[in-house]
């Protein structure tokens, strides 16, 4: 008995992700962020108030939850690089 491989298509891949203008601006974002913060020690409500205020600043088009997430996905990315 033989058996026959079909030929396996390439699948069409969906973008499921939402929030697409926010991955856009994520490395800027991060660029921005970084001196206020980037160390543990900087990471504070007061540091995150100045955070939203200067993303606010930067992108003015953004509502106050899409920078709010913004300033939270830079604040996990820091802290999962520096391992805390």
């Amino acid at each position: 008995m033989e058996t026959q491989v079909m030929p396996r298509m390439a699948e069409m891949r969906v973008e499921r992700r939402r929030n697409q203008v926010l991955r856009e601006r994520f490395n800027a974002a991060e660029t921005l962020l970084r001196p206020l913060l980037g160390t543990p020690e900087s990471q504070n409500g007061a540091a995150f108030f100045r955070a939203m205020n200067r993303l606010h600043t930067a992108y003015p088009d953004l509502t106050p939850s899409e920078i709010e997430a913004l300033v939270a996905a830079v604040v996990r990315s820091f802290q999962s690089r520096s391992g805390g």
